[in-house]
This record gives structure tokens, C-alpha cells and sequence, in this order.
């Protein structure tokens, strides 16, 4: 519209009403404007608008949502209004400038901490690392707290720059005091004089710097002869006399209660005045000694012997050793007439005598023997030396006697064999001839005589059955010995009855007990190969009833482990059952229980027995080792399936019990060695079997071998089968165990 000047205008235009202007412009939606709007609502939209900014400000908020805020670090969670947009761009502004504070709603700390929190943390160099309060190390800190630190650090150094200088400048001053005392240097040199009082020039003025050089010729000498302070020390140290060692003078008073001792030494002095201390008791106890110990003539001379008696085969004494290393004859002294006398007497006055030279054997460690075999020694004799001593001027003599106890030997080995239910004999050898008289009691477990023999005017061999006995009952023999006046009665000997026999129609209980070491791998395969045979033996002897089998291999070797430690087969049985035990020699005891004792159990014992000597594939479980080629521990194995461990299994009651044995060697026992520990326990183990109604059959070349105990033969594996009532035979096969087996059902 252009302007006009008519009357109806105002400011040139005419008056149109803002209702009948129209708004033909593009939508406009902010502001909800659309084409067609008059301008009056137009106008009011945008007037609402405007006031509504200009009211609001800045509180209008507005979303921000697409914006990348993350350079912010806004604590919590992003917001995506405008206001806490720009709060938290405040926040970053007044962090980075150290100023301002942090209010964020979001946090727990107050905004000073919020600042602090978002500092920097850093590393300490290690000059300036410390231990707090706590004396925990501090390697880290915050920013502020580290600038903190470096200030104090920088104000300290400040400090310590500041007392430098001062010391500085003291000690430049005091140089400037110095120099001017000494220089300026004239040609001419004036030097102090003293006068020596001993070491050289005495009574003379000397120069200073020649007194010096003479001291220092002396002192270099002095230090030489004296030794240098380490080596002072060390001599200080060397005594082994402290203030508690007893003195050897006087009251016998400890050094430290003498006056002058010093307790604790830390110089030469003190070292040489304790020296002098213990230099002075010497003396005094060596003048006792010179005025007291040593009497002179005959008290001069120690009279004293002993004796040690010497047996016979017999056990009878033979011979008595005088020995006189107890008697203390003076150089200058010889026997008078050239001899002392020994003699023995007996009971009955019989005496054995001889003529000795004791100043001649008074060194001698091996004495001199005196055949006592014409004399009763089976009761106590008198020892008596009758000593004559003379050195050209005092005849010196003494008469000195002891006891010689006397011994009535027991019999070297008592053997009880022969063990039934109600009977078994006793024999054992004697060497004292046909004067001695034997007595025989058999005791019960109350040691009361059940049954008694006395053996009159022997022989070489006593022997005598006991009959009427009680079934499966303990006993010991008593063997009482009389002789030459004199009785000893003997140690006891155990042994026990076997149970009353049950017939193997009742059912059987059979061990098999396989020396495993490597000699007898010929005995397990002939075993292998007549296993079926035993089994069916076992099985038509025990008629409609049970049968139990037990299969078990004893070995040795020298190390922790037996060479089939490897295979499974072993490895895979349960602990208790693969025993090791090192013996007292060092070697060990491999026991194995490869098939316990279990009810009709042939076709288990048959595959567990083909195991054996490499039956699986050639190298499971092969022979075992053993350790010697005489003994092997075969009889410690059988000791463990019939004593209190049962390694295979407990033996039923009322059953017939059998324990087979096959073996080429001596039992060994635990010490590698048929000895006496050896036989008791194999004793030990026959008892055990007898109480229990145990039949032990011993197949193998070691049958034939025996041992020598206390000088008698002994064939160990026999006594085993005899003595528990079973049986042997030197060829180990399938058919002599099934022989002795029917036969002995």
C-alpha cells in the first residue's frame, strides 16, 4: 500500500483493520503461524512469543539432544538441557582457572571437594616419596597437593641455602684469620723446641718436627712388637676362662668372685690382670700338688684288677681274664721275685693258680687268661692276686679278692615241635654231660605247671612229647637247669596248641603266598599254568560249601618303589593293599594282595594270578627284583595274611585254613637275613596259625635250606608246615600243592 494525505489516514496510510490483512507467507511452525492467518494473529503469536522469552530468559531450557558433551566430564549421568549444559561448562571453566566452585547435584561432595576430586593425580619423584602418619608410603598425590609439597620442598631448600651461606661466610672468615697467622711465608722457618724427658736428646731443647720423626721411629716399634689393635682384640677374646670357671686353688671359688677379676674384658690391661689372676691360682694348685699327691715307696703303688669270665661251647666258664690296668706300679718297682700270684677258688676249695708279672701287664688291655676247667663254676668262686713289689730298698705287698658270679648254662635253642591240637614236644641240645638234671614244665597263660618232665643223667639230646593238652590254647615251656650244685632256670619259650582240626567239607580258606623276586619266575608260570586244577582241587574238597582264594606276591628291592610301580594293573589296587615297608637294612618289603578273599572266587583268582610274570603283554606286571640272592621276605609276607593285619581278608571260623608258600630261599624277615629276629618271628607266626587252626603247605627248593641259630640247624620253612600240622615238598607245582592239600584235609 502507498501512503496518501487524505483525511481518513493516519501517518499517510489509510485505516484498514489488521483482521482483513492475511498472512500468504509459507507455515511457520514455532510460533503455530499459518498461511492464511490475519495479521492480528500474527502479531499476537509472535508478541506471546517475545514475552514469553523476555519473562523465561534463559530458563526456557531447551533440549539438547544430539550434542557431544563428553570433553565436559559431567559427573553422573549427561544431562541433555540447556541449563545443567551450561552449569557444568561454569564448572569445567572455574576447575581449569582454580576459582569458582562446583555445584553439581549429583555428587556427595561438597563443590570445593567436587574441584579437588578432579584434579590430576601425581607421581612423586623418589626424593620427594615419605611415609605418613600411618607408615604407609606416599608415591602419588593430587595436584594441588603436590604443588603444596614442592613449595614446602622449595622453601626448605630456601632455607637450607640461607644456613650455607652463613657457614660460608664463617668459615671464609676464619681462613682470612688463618692465613693471616701463617702467611706470608718468609725464608725463614722458626719452629718450637721442647726437651725431651726420655725419648731422645734428654734434658736438650729439640726441635718439634724432630721429636716427632723419633716418636713416630718408636711408636711404629712399640706397634710391631705389641701388634696392631685388631690382633689385641682377637688375643683378648682367645680365653676360654670366664668369671663362672671354678679356681683350682684354694676354696675352689669362681674367678669372678676373686678381687681384681674383671667380668667383661675390653682392654689389654684388664686381659693381663685376669692372666695374672689365674697364673697365681695355677701356682698355688700346682705347690699343693707337689706337697700332697705323690707319696713316695710303697704308697706309691695302686693296687687293683678285674676279671671277665671266658665260656666253653658248653656255656660252662673255661677261663678267667685278670686284667691290671687298674693297678699303678712306679717305674723303679718290679715284682717281687720276678712274679705276683693269681688264683681262682671254688666252692669246695679247689684252686687254679699261676705266677704273673702285674708291673709287666699293668698296660696290658688283653690281661692275662687263668684256666678255671678243673673247678665247679656253676657256683660264685673267689678271684684273689696276691701282689709282691720291691725296688732294691721297700718290699712292698697286698693281697686283693673278688667274686666270680657262676653260671649254670641254659640249653642254646629250645625248639618245641610236633604241635597238634592236644600235644607237641620239646627237645633241645645239652653239652654239660650226665651230671645235669633237666626239669620241663609246661606253664599256661597264668604261668601255673600244667605238665611237667625231669630229664636225669642226659645225653646228648633231651627230647619229650607232652600229650593231653588243651585245643587252641597259648602255653610256654619252662626248662629249669641244674648243675654242679647250682640251678638256673631258663627264659620261657611260647608256643600254642592248634584248634581242633575242621574238615575241609566244611569250606576252605586258601592264601596263596608267591615269593615274587625274580629267581622264581618259573614257579608262577607252572602255577599259571595249573591254576585251574588248584582251583578245581579247592572247590571238590570243600564239598557243597564255600570256598574263599587269596592271592598274594612278596618282594624286595632297594628302591622306594617295586619296578611294576607303573602298571596299572598294581597302581590301580587300593592302598591298603599294596603294603611297602623299609626294613632295617634299607631295603624294602613290597607286599601285595592282588585277589582278597571272596566266596567261589576262581575265575577272579585265575585272571588275577595271569597278571603275573608279564602275563598281560610281556612288561606288566613283570618278576620283581629282590635284594641278595639268599633270602627273601617271603615269611614277613605270610606273617601279614595270618597276624593282626589279615592283608588278604580275615579267615572264616569253622572252616579248614591253608596259607601255600612258594619260594627258592631262606626267610629274611625285615633284616635281609635268616637270624635269630628272623626264626622268632617265624615262631611267632606258627603260634598265630595254631591259635587260628592255620595250615601252612611250603612248596620249593627252599625247603631244603636251612640256617644256623645259637649253633643249631634249623630248616625253617619245615618247621612252618610241620609244626602248624601242614606239609612241604621241594618241587613248587600245581600237583604237589594239590597232594598235600586232599592229603592233609
Amino acid at each position: 500500500m502507498i501512503p496518501t494525505n487524505s483525511s481518513g489516514t493516519t501517518n499517510g496510510c489509510d485505516n484498514i483493520s489488521s483482521n482483513c490483512v492475511v498472512w500468504q507467507g509459507p507455515d511457520i511452525t514455532c510460533i503455530d503461524l499459518c498461511t492464511g492467518d490475519t495479521i492480528t494473529d500474527v502479531t499476537h503469536k509472535l508478541a506471546t512469543k517475545v514475552c514469553k522469552l523476555i519473562t523465561d530468559g534463559v530458563t526456557s531450557n531447551p533440549s539438547l539432544t544430539g550434542l557431544d558433551l563428553s570433553c565436559l566430564k559431567i559427573p553422573g549421568i549427561t544431562p541433555t538441557e540447556l541449563v545443567p549444559v551450561l552449569q557444568a561448562m561454569v564448572v569445567q571453566i572455574c576447575a581449569n582457572t582454580g576459582t569458582g566452585q562446583v555445584p553439581n547435584s549429583s555428587s556427595n561432595l561438597s563443590p570445593s571437594s567436587q574441584v579437588q576430586a578432579d584434579l590430576p593425580i601425581m607421581t612423586l619423584p623418589a626424593c620427594l616419596q615419605y611415609n605418613d602418619a600411618s607408615g604407609n608410603p606416599v608415591t602419588t598425590l593430587r595436584l594441588d597437593l603436590f604443588a603444596t609439597l614442592i613449595s614446602q620442598q622449595v622453601c626448605t631448600n630456601l632455607a637450607s641455602i640461607q644456613v650455607i651461606n652463613t657457614t660460608l661466610t664463617s668459615y671464609s672468615s676464619r681462613l682470612d684469620v688463618l692465613e693471616a697467622c701463617v702467611l706470608p711465608c718468609s725464608s725463614a722457618v722458626v719452629e718450637k723446641q721442647v726437651v725431651p724427658t726420655c725419648i731422645m736428646n734428654v734434658g736438650v731443647l729439640t726441635d718439634v718436627s724432630v721429636l716427632l720423626l723419633a716418636l713416630e721411629v718408636r711408636f711404629c716399634a712399640l706397634e710391631t712388637a705389641v701388634g696392631l689393635p685388631a690382633a689385641i682384640n682377637l688375643a683378648i677374646g682367645q680365653t676360654t676362662i670366664t668369671s663362672s670357671t671354678l679356681s683350682l686353688s684354694g676354696n675352689k671359688a669362681a674367678y669372678g668372685a676373686l678381687g681384681g677379676w674383671n667380668s667383661t674384658v675390653t682392654s689389654l690391661a684388664q686381659s693381663v690382670q685376669n692372666s695374672w689372676i689365674v697364673m697365681d691360682d695355677l701356682y698355688a694348685a700346682v705347690a699343693n700338688i707337689q706337697t700332697n699327691c705323690c707319696p713316695s715307696g710303697c704308697e706309691g703303688i695302686t693296687y687293683g684288677f678285674t676279671t671277665t669270665e671266658i665260656f666253653a661251647s658248653s656255656g660252662l666258664i673255661s677261663s678267667v681274664n685278670f686284667n691290671f690296668q687298674n693297678s699303678s706300679i712306679p717305674n723303679d718297682f718290679n715284682d717281687a721275685s720276678g712274679f705276683s700270684v693269681i688264683k681262682v677258688t671254688d666252692v669246695a676249695g679247689v684252686v687254679a693258680q699261676s705266677t704273673v708279672s702285674v708291673s709287666t701287664l699293668q698296660n696290658s688291655v688283653g690281661g692275662i687268661d687263668l684256666s678255671v676247667a678243673t673247678l665247679n663254676t656253676a657256683q660264685s668262686m673267689t678271684a684273689q692276686v696276691q701282689y709282691g713289689f720291691t725296688n732294691g730298698v721297700d718290699t712292698c705287698d697286698s693281697i686283693q679278692s673278688s667274686t666270680i658270679k657262676g653260671v649254670v648254662p641254659c640249653p642254646t635253642t629250645i625248639t618245641v615241635s610236633g604241635v597238634t591240637a592236644t600235644g607237641a614236644t620239646v627237645s633241645f641240645s645239652q653239652l654239660l654231660g650226665s651230671t645235669a638234671v633237666y626239669k620241663i614244665d609246661i606253664l599256661n597263660a597264668a604261668n601255673v605247671i600244667e605238665q611237667s618232665y625231669t630229664q636225669n643223667n642226659p645225653t646228648g639230646t633231651v627230647s619229650h612229647n607232652f600229650t593231653g593238652l588243651t585245643p587252641n590254647t597259648p602255653y610256654n615251656v619252662r626248662v629249669t637247669t641244674t648243675f654242679g650244685g647250682a640251678s638256673e632256670i631258663c627264659a620261657l619259650v611260647p608256643f600254642g596248641t592248634a584248634a581242633s582240626s575242621v574238615a575241609c567239607t566244611s569250606g576252605m580258606d586258601v592264601a596263596f603266598v608267591l615269593d615274587y623276586t625274580s629267581a622264581n619266575s618259573v614257579t608262577v608260570t607252572a602255577l599259571q599254568n595249573g591254576v585251574a586244577s588248584m582251583v578245581n582241587t579247592i572247590d571238590t574238597q570243600s564239598g557243597t560249601n564255600t570256598y574263599r582264594m587269596a592271592l598274594v606276591t612278596s618282594d624286595q628291592t632297594v628302591a622306594t618303589t617295586p619296578a611294576y610301580n607303573g602298571c596299572a594293573d598294581y597302581s590301580g589296587l587300593p592302598a591298603a593293599q599294596r603294603l611297602n615297608l623299609i626294613g632295617s637294612t634299607g631295603s624294602y618289603q613290597v607286599t601285595t594282595a592282588w585277589e582278597m578273599f571272596q566266596n567261589d572266587n576262581g575265575a577272579t583268582f585265575t585272571s588275577q594270578l595271569a597278571k603275573l610274570n608279564g602275563g598281560v603283554n610281556g612288561t606288566c606286571v613283570n618278576m620283581g627284583t629282590g635284594v641278595g640272592s639268599t633270602t627273601s621276605p617271603t615269611d614277613y609276607a605270610a606273617g601279614l595274611v595270618t597276624g593282626g593285619s589279615v592283608l588278604a581278608g580275615a579267615f572264616r571260623s569253622g572252616v579248614a585254613k591253608y596259607v601255600v608258600i612258594t619260594t627258592d630261599r631262606l626267610p629274611g624277615g625285615t633284616s635281609q637275613a635268616f637270624d635269630i629276629a628272623t626264626w622268632t618271628g617265624i615262631q611267632q607266626t606258627i603260634a598265630n596259625a595254631n591259635n587260628l587252626g592255620i595250615k601252612y603247605i611250603v612248596v620249593g627248593s627252599g625247603v631244603d635250606l636251612s640256617g644256623t641259630i645259637n649253633g643249631l640247624q634249623i630248616y625253617p620253612w619245615r618247621a612252618l608246615a610241620t609244626q602248624t600240622s601242614g606239609g612241604y615238598n621241594n618241587l613248587a607245582s600245581a600237583a604237589n600243592i594239590n597232594s598235600l592239600l586232599v592229603s592233609t584235609c
